[in-house]
């Protein structure tokens, strides 16, 4: 069988006319004129005429065989040699990618069936002289024999789980760079995702990818979180809808299995599912998306915690607008009897709200009572200017502030005031870098200053670090209030570093501490950039994996593995043979133009 790596080439071919239009143009007989002084030359003239004719002929014959030996040379022309059926000992890494977007339905069946179906005729080529390693969604090359490689094949479906493909193929072509065989190549299985592929340096491998069909648009939720962290007792959860569909579709919020709320919203848009009140306690919430082709991104889990209107204690140096605008809270019912946060320039013991001292020569005392609560952050000098605020502050967003100490430390910053931290907290305890009073800050004197108090006590002073978000597979930092993690196996303990394995299972796991209590909640979802499914162009490919890549269908595939051992180039031979034609035909020509010298 013979196939052309370059078939645009043979357009060329169309070339091979020239030599018989020069050749029909030359046979264009003048005008004779018969002189008396000539005639006797007829004869002679008949007499060569037959040889002239023949020489041309061959002439024409064998320049056009040049031309065609030329254009043929140039596609590249391979012959398969199915001889033996052997080809050089080659060190293989084959990538199948069974994450979440391989589980997209394209004919009636999934796309990771029809991976794993391609990477199986793979195996089935390799020789017993050939080193194999397998990469699956995890990203890890695991060396391995062809029997083992087809029992995992086997064992493999769609996962929750993010693959990035150009970590993988660089990670897969590292595990066969030392190899001592002669081959190396890598040759990857997946829906070949363009959000998928992260730069990196290139490995000295071939990389063969294997073109998949077409996929189809979709749409799925990129992340759904409460509004606010906690409701008393209703709120909303605010979704973001992605992919590459087009025109909307419908969106339910269920709590336990019950829908509460509805909406719909299109790739792109954010909306928000306003739920009926609920009583006090913690929720297993879910976002569904109508269905489409690829399920596993139309859901997202999240946890809802529900509490009354926390209790607040103003204290002597938390100032007058402070105290007023708690007036108005509790008039209008938004302090009630839930946790109690202390408001007060002076640390106080469990929740509280910290803001500067009014007298600076306290603020040294502060900053050591800070530091002996283990408590990250100190004061630093005071400085005066025009900033904005911006970040977790609710209302009072871009409320300029005109005096505030230099918070210094490190953890969590809720909102800065010109680049740098103004409202930090550390667990319980919420640190404000400026008091709450006209000569510090417009907030006390603006229509968000109550909305702002309502918003730091019932919301930041209260949720703190409790609710977690994770992609499962990969690992998040549990709050220091969760000693146990309720899993589907039953509880697991949190780790000593805090460093937690995230489930393979999306869901809600709720977090306990010593006495049992609930502290928090990890919820585990997909991660957005599997919904989005167009795939990576030539270009692309080239910038993040190398200019070697090659993405291939089927046919071109089965003829680039093993380095096309088992083809034979016969763009040699034919440069080799159309030189030899050259040769003749110039010795033809010389002989030919000496004859009509001599006749």
């Amino acid at each position: 069988m013979i196939a052309f790596l370059q078939p645009l080439w043979l357009l060329g071919l169309a070339a091979a006319a020239i030599p018989a239009l020069l050749h029909l143009r030359q046979r264009q007989i003048p005008p004779t004129i018969v002189f008396p002084t000539v005639r006797y030359l007829s004869e002679t003239k008949k007499e060569q005429s037959k040889r002239l004719k023949l020489r041309n002929l061959l002439l024409l014959i064998l320049r056009t065989l040049i031309i065609i030996m030329i254009v043929l040379a140039a596609a590249r022309p391979v012959a398969t040699l199915n001889v033996g059926g052997v080809h050089a000992p080659t060190a293989m890494a084959i990538v199948v990618d069974n994450s979440l977007s391989s589980g997209v339905v394209l004919e009636g069946r999934r796309l990771s069936e029809l991976l794993v179906q391609r990477a199986r005729t793979v195996v089935d080529r390799l020789a017993e002289s050939d080193h194999l390693w397998l990469v699956l969604a995890d990203g890890v090359p695991r060396r391995m024999s062809r029997i083992d490689a087809g029992r995992l094949l086997d064992s493999v479906v769609p996962l929750p789980v993010r693959l990035d493909l150009g970590s993988a193929v660089r990670a897969a072509a590292s595990a066969i760079e030392d190899d001592i065989l002669p081959g190396h190549e890598v040759v990857v299985f997946s829906d070949v995702q363009a959000s998928a592929f992260s730069p990196g340096p290139p490995g000295n491998a071939s990389i063969l990818l294997w073109q998949p069909p077409a996929t189809v648009d979709n749409r799925g939720i990129d992340s759904a979180r409460a509004e606010p962290a906690v409701w008393r007792p209703t709120g909303s959860v605010i979704v973001s809808v992605g992919g590459s569909a087009s025109g909307p579709a419908a969106l339910q919020l269920r709590v336990h299995d019950q829908e509460v709320a509805r909406a719909v919203a299109a790739p792109g848009e954010r909306v928000g599912l306003r739920a009926p009140a609920l009583a006090k306690g913690w929720y297993a919430a879910k976002v569904t998306l109508d269905p489409d082709e690829l399920r596993t991104d139309d859901e997202w889990n999240l946890a809802l915690r529900i509490g009354e209107p926390a209790a607040a204690r103003a204290g002597a140096g938390a100032g007058r607008f402070v105290r007023e605008g708690l007036e108005v809270l509790q008039g209008s019912g938004r302090l009630g009897a839930g946790d109690v946060v202390a408001i007060d320039d002076r640390l106080m013991s469990g929740r509280g709200v910290l803001v500067p001292p009014a007298d600076p020569v306290l603020v040294g005392a502060v900053n050591r009572a800070l530091q002996a609560r283990g408590v990250p952050w100190t004061f630093g000098d005071q400085v005066s200017g025009e900033w904005q605020i911006s970040g977790d502050i609710g209302p009072a967003a871009t409320v300029p502030v005109t005096r505030r100490y230099q918070l210094k430390g490190t953890g969590q910053v809720l909102a800065t005031a010109g680049g740098e931290p103004w409202m930090v907290r550390d667990r319980d305890l919420v640190i404000i870098a400026s008091r709450l009073e006209q000569d510090w800050t417009a907030l006390p004197t603006s229509a968000a200053f109550v909305p702002f108090l309502d918003h730091l006590l019932n919301d930041l002073a209260t949720s703190g670090m409790s609710i977690v978000g994770g992609t499962p597979g990969g690992t998040v930092e549990l709050p220091s209030t969760a000693q146990w993690v309720l899993t589907r196996h039953g509880p697991e303990a949190a780790p000593s570093d805090r460093r937690f394995a995230v489930p393979l299972e999306p869901g809600v796991y709720f977090l306990t501490g010593g006495a049992g209590d609930t502290t928090g909640a990890l919820e585990v979802n997909h991660d957005a950039r599997e919904s989005h499914l167009p795939a990576a162009d030539r270009r692309s490919l080239r910038s993040t994996l190398g200019s070697e890549v090659q993405l291939l269908d089927d046919q071109g595939l089965d003829r680039e593995l093993f380095r096309g051992a088992k083809r034979a180039d016969l763009g040699g031979v034919l440069i080799l043979v159309a030189a030899v034609v050259s040769l003749v035909e110039l010795g033809i020509a010389t002989m030919g133009g000496r004859l009509e010298s001599s006749a």
